[in-house]
């Protein structure tokens, strides 16, 4: 069914390749507030807000149809998009445009190669893109400008014929997690997504990893919004780091809207206008028309975004899977991709996760029964982990313990939060007596209990982890207990959740977990899935994201094996890389600022490369303290040295090695008294060059050696 629904689509734009395409285009519905707390008349100003503003445009030189530039005409527009009608004239000169460019379509033969219809089609649609950018946005009458003033307008209009389109992602390249990418045009930047990363076993004591933001706040007087594809950590985890530092509009869906909310209350940030989009709106800001298309993810809401530029249009997926029977019944907007497909795309971002995967992603829906099975057969209590995000499991996890006559039991901050925020917009339908508190517990047998917690990551904190070696504060795991892993290990956490699943069975609970029961299913498409989306948008770019770099690599490779795109159309780069944009060309460019920024406790940044290095040479060789006391006056030492030995070796097991080395330290500092040293730091050079070669002698260990001189 799905291969004859892409026929049918792409067919449609192999008849339609030359035949005239209308002047005007439908209205799009305007995004709606849902929160504007503390927001400024400057606020306004760079969110498009509900003032009125004036914009000036020029319609550009049509070099094909002999058409002269005409003096600018000046309208005034509303950041609604409601505009005031052209004049008679510039109306004319629009429909005279559109149809030099209709009889140029039409004069040329139709062409019967599917491929070469598709690329003439793209072609054409980009070359109106250029030409015709001014005349479209009167018609939608949608341009917002957001200048206090016509001189930006008019250097923003004037300059969009030389400026170049560039996508920069910030993150998202060559790894899993904090995805930000930056989207820019002239004067005008768009960030779509702030996500964050988990630290990986060589970062001793980091919380959270965010994107490097130095170029988005270098450039922040350029940013006019940021948009949100969906509600997973990685896509908006570090949002309330960035409008500490850029106060700009959000717009996502409305789900995402309130996972945002609690963030930002968390970290308190206010004064943040957060503007609810739903899939089919289209929003207006600055040089970009915004569009949300509805995709099918492990979270509800979730949405591709399009960018339409003054050079062509690109589509950026977001995380997505073809889903033929979501859990929430909202099946992915294939039409929409086609349309655009059929339109031109200048360049697809597309999600890579699961691109070595062959096939299609299993539904989400699938995994309803497999939960129903397993709770049926449980002799106790269920206790099931999941991703706090995953609304639809948990809607399918409490329409099992419904089934059951089981009583619902919510745990873990993360876990409670989205529970709670999912019922208040719903996103999740939770029978009214079905949730009660653990205090509540000890009232019902075991078999009539279901606990949804987190942990699935292994996350030593987290709930299942806890009760996993006994250390939970209401919940200890008995024989009868079931636990279901409703989870795959995200790369690098393989380790931690083999740890937790050895320590339950230890305890003797039954634990389900792994692909093969069926209690799972990826939110990220496979192979066959990827190709559908390329095959729909059929770009003349494509730019793999979301994935390490031979992911990257691999969706690259299977676009050119399907004909889509040109080898040398592929562009496969690294956060902070430049990708520039003509309506024909697309290279790789420069560079700029990026990396990893260590959140750890409340400091942001504070924990760079030589903090983690010490830290990892503190946990994997120890420390030596060496202590003594200087008579300033004459540089003699008075007291010591003494020797103190931290996650090295145990000094009371170690005498021998500890004597030794005293011996070393004075020999040393018996030299500095003879040569009349008495500078402390070259002192603490040489009793650490000279104790680090002597203990690296006996045990082949580098332990960090602080040198500490008291003066007296």
């Amino acid at each position: 069914m799905l291969k004859e629904l892409l026929n049918q689509l792409t067919g449609q734009s192999n008849n339609t390749a030359n035949e005239p395409k209308p002047a005007a285009e439908k209205k799009a519905p305007v995004a709606k507030n849902v929160v504007a707390t503390e927001t400024t008349g400057a606020d306004q100003a760079q969110q498009g807000g509900e003032t009125t503003r004036r914009t000036t445009r020029r319609t550009n030189s049509n070099r094909n149809t002999g058409e002269t530039r005409r003096p600018s005409t000046r309208r005034t527009t509303n950041a609604s998009g409601e505009g005031a009608k052209q004049s008679a004239p510039r109306r004319k000169n629009t429909n005279s445009a559109n149809a030099a460019a209709n009889a140029e379509g039409t004069a040329k033969p139709a062409r019967t190669n599917n491929r070469t219809n598709n690329r003439t089609n793209s072609t054409r649609y980009n070359n109106r893109n250029e030409k015709n950018t001014g005349d479209r946005a009167n018609i939608n009458g949608r341009h917002t400008s957001h200048s206090n003033g016509d001189a930006h307008a008019n250097h923003q209009h004037h300059s969009s014929k030389k400026d170049k389109l560039m996508i920069i992602p910030l993150g998202g390249l060559g790894e899993i997690g904090k995805n930000m990418t930056v989207f820019q045009y002239g004067d005008d930047i768009i960030v779509l997504d702030a996500g964050l990363a988990f630290p990986e076993n060589d970062m001793p004591g980091v919380d959270i990893v965010i994107p490097d933001m130095s170029y988005l706040i270098e450039n922040q007087d350029k940013v006019r919004a940021v948009v949100i594809t969906h509600g997973h950590e990685d896509h908006i985890g570090s949002l309330a780091y960035l409008l500490k530092e850029i106060n700009v509009p959000v717009y996502a869906t409305n789900l995402v809207c309130g996972l945002i909310e609690g963030k930002l209350k968390e970290n308190k940030v206010g004064g943040v206008k957060l503007n609810i989009v739903k899939a089919g709106d289209e929003i207006r800001v600055g040089s970009f028309k915004v569009g949300f298309i509805q995709t099918n993810h492990s979270i509800p809401d979730a949405c591709a975004v399009y960018f339409e530029t003054p050079v062509g249009t690109v589509v950026h997926t977001g995380d997505f899977k073809v889903d033929q029977t979501p859990v929430d019944g909202k099946l992915m907007d294939v039409h929409k991709f086609a349309e655009l497909g059929n339109k031109g795309v200048l360049a697809l971002m597309s999600d890579s996760t699961n691109v070595e995967k062959p096939g299609f992603t299993p539904s989400e829906s699938t995994v309803g029964p497999a939960l129903l099975r397993a709770v049926g057969e449980a002799r106790g209590r269920v206790v099931l982990a999941t991703f706090a995000s995953n609304v639809s499991r948990l809607q399918q996890a409490v329409d099992a313990a419904v089934a059951f006559k089981r009583k619902v039991i919510v745990l873990g901050r993360s876990m409670v939060n989205v529970t709670e925020i999912a019922q208040e917009r719903g996103y999740l339908n939770i029978p009214e007596g079905t949730l009660i508190d653990v205090d509540e517990m000890g009232r019902y047998r075991d078999d009539e209990i279901m606990i949804l917690t987190t942990g699935s990551q292994g996350e030593p904190m987290a709930g299942l982890s806890r009760m996993a070696t006994n250390n939970h504060r209401t919940i200890e795991i008995t024989p009868n207990d079931t636990i279901i892993i409703s989870a795959t290990p995200i790369p690098g956490n393989e380790a931690a959740v083999g740890r937790t699943i050895d320590n339950l069975l230890r305890l003797g609970a039954d634990v389900i977990y792994g692909r093969d029961r069926g209690i799972h299913v990826s939110g990220h498409g496979s192979q066959e899935d990827l190709k559908t989306m390329l095959n729909l948008v059929r770009p003349k770019f494509f730019i793999p994201v979301h994935g390490e770099y031979r992911m990257l690599k691999k969706h690259g490779e299977l676009a050119v094996s399907m004909g889509i795109v040109k080898p040398n159309h592929v562009l496969v780069g690294d956060n902070g890389q430049i990708f520039e944009f003509t309506s024909r060309t697309g290279r790789k460019g420069g560079h700029v600022t990026a990396g990893k920024v260590f959140v750890d406790g409340l400091g942001v940044g504070d924990v760079g490369n030589i903090v983690i290095r010490d830290r990892q040479q503190l946990a994997q060789e120890g420390m030596v303290i060496v202590v003594m006391a200087m008579d300033r006056a004459s540089g003699q030492i008075v007291a010591g040295p003494d020797i103190v030995s931290r996650g090295f070796v145990y000094v009371r097991d170690a005498e021998d090695l500890m004597n030794e080395a005293q011996k070393r330290i004075e020999q040393v500092i018996e030299k500095c008294e003879a040569s009349q040293m008495k500078d402390w730091a070259t002192i603490k050079s040489q009793v650490r060059d000279t104790l680090g070669k002597f203990l690296y002698e006996k045990t082949r260990r580098r332990p960090m050696i602080l040198p500490i001189i008291q003066d007296v």
